[in-house]
């Protein structure tokens, strides 16, 4: 039996919620499973809603982490591959935000800010951050299709790149011509 800490518990917690969406991380299954009542689980983590929070920063740590490349669209690759990354290893996490969007991290809240800067540079200020709208909804769109997908019937990862890679593409072609005229 593992030792009950917060960080066991929350573990534990992202293995059930990436199992089907939270349904199951109740303190009562989370307790039955290191031995414990669920007083001591929620001694260790707070409310269910806070453990939540804990469990989306986990999943989501480090995604807004500088991107690597030297182009605007090579960054903007970058944030998007790493964000679909761990939202598709963690679709029930997906599934706990778009049940409940306050609980999306700071790091998710700085990941859109890398985004809409990185789009403002791929499109000369795009003030009306269209690119980023863009991309963003796409983004989310090819994530939460993902997350509720039946298993083995999903796109994947390189199905996404190679439509990013088309959009990003276009885009810049875009901010060329723009800038010609």
């Amino acid at each position: 039996m593992a030792e009950l800490t917060r960080d066991a518990i929350l573990a534990e917690a992202l293995v059930l919620i990436d199992g089907d969406g939270g349904a199951s991380a109740s303190f009562r299954t989370l307790a039955d499973r290191f031995g414990v009542t669920p007083m001591a689980v929620s001694y260790h983590v707070g409310s269910r809603r806070q453990m939540l929070a804990d469990v989306i920063d986990i999943a989501f740590r480090g995604v807004a982490d500088p991107p690597e490349g030297g182009t605007p669209a090579a960054r903007i690759k970058c944030l998007l591959v790493r964000y679909c990354g761990r939202a598709l290893a963690h679709a029930g996490v997906i599934r706990c935000i778009l049940r409940d969007p306050s609980l999306m991290s700071r790091d998710l809240h700085r990941f859109t800010d890398l985004v809409r800067q990185e789009t403002q540079s791929l499109n000369a200020g795009d003030a009306r951050d269209e690119m980023l709208n863009l991309i963003v909804d796409y983004t989310h769109g090819f994530v939460f299709s993902a997350a509720v997908a039946p298993a083995g019937t999903a796109q994947g990862i390189d199905d996404f790149v190679r439509s990013l890679d088309w959009i990003l593409a276009k885009a810049g072609a875009h901010a060329t011509e723009a800038s010609v005229t």
